[in-house]
């Protein structure tokens, strides 16, 4: 049975660009373009018509940035599309406002065109998987593996008095910094003690998913900066 191919819209104000993404579209197995706009404009027209899956947005559009298509997109219609952001925006509040808009991954430029292949066939994957196990009950890995997290095979089991949840939040709110923080800094981000915080982390730092580093005040004491390595 021939699989159904994944139709993307390519959204970029670089003409040059988009057709390079267009070319490289057309060599990836799954997926088929379904045309290129280079306005937020062009691209809310051609998206009324509901026949796009994917959308490749940048952040930088003529009339509109890429966050105010996608705050559009999403106020504007209910059906299924999921968006990719494909940009040269570094900027943490904008990564912010995009994931909080429903964007599935953020791919800065510039990148290896490997890497983008990469990132398309994981989507692909998640996607293939989100419509298998439509009508079940998902299980915890189930859905870890729908966001695209480690198999829970790899986690360490959690010291007595740490939960599986708190240590989830911990690790994602250390995750999403972009610099090294404090067992103070990350309580505070999630409404819990700085000693309950440093469990948390001290159990990361045994499993080698974090590395700490010491802050020098003015005076007393260093503060230890944790810094998220990978894993969980």
């Amino acid at each position: 049975m021939s699989v159904i191919p994944i139709r993307v819209l390519i959204v970029e104000d670089d003409f040059a660009v988009a057709h390079l993404h267009q070319r490289f579209l057309e060599q990836l197995d799954g997926f088929e373009v379904a045309g290129a706009e280079l306005t937020a404009a062009g691209a809310a027209a051609r998206l009324a018509e509901g026949d796009i899956d994917l959308v490749l947005l940048d952040m930088f559009l003529p009339d509109a940035s890429g966050v105010q298509l996608l705050r559009r997109i999403r106020s504007a219609s209910a059906a299924p599309l999921d968006v990719i952001m494909v940009t040269a925006s570094p900027e943490p509040e904008l990564v912010r406002q995009a994931f909080q808009l429903g964007a599935v991954d953020y791919v800065l430029k510039p990148f290896q065109p490997e890497d983008l292949g990469v990132r398309l066939r994981r989507y692909a994957t998640r996607r293939a998987q989100a419509s298998t196990l439509a009508d079940t009950v998902l299980s915890q890995e189930q859905i870890d593996a729908m966001q695209g997290r480690p198999p829970a095979q790899r986690r360490a089991s959690l010291p007595k008095g740490l939960s599986e949840s708190t240590a989830r939040l911990v690790a994602d709110e250390l995750r999403a910094r972009p610099e090294p923080a404090t067992a103070a800094e990350i309580g505070e981000a999630l409404g819990m003690s700085r000693v309950s915080a440093r469990r948390y982390l001290e159990h990361f730092l045994e499993k080698g998913d974090v590395e700490v580093r010491p802050r020098y005040g003015d005076a007393g004491r260093p503060q230890n900066l944790y810094n998220w390595l990978g894993g969980f």
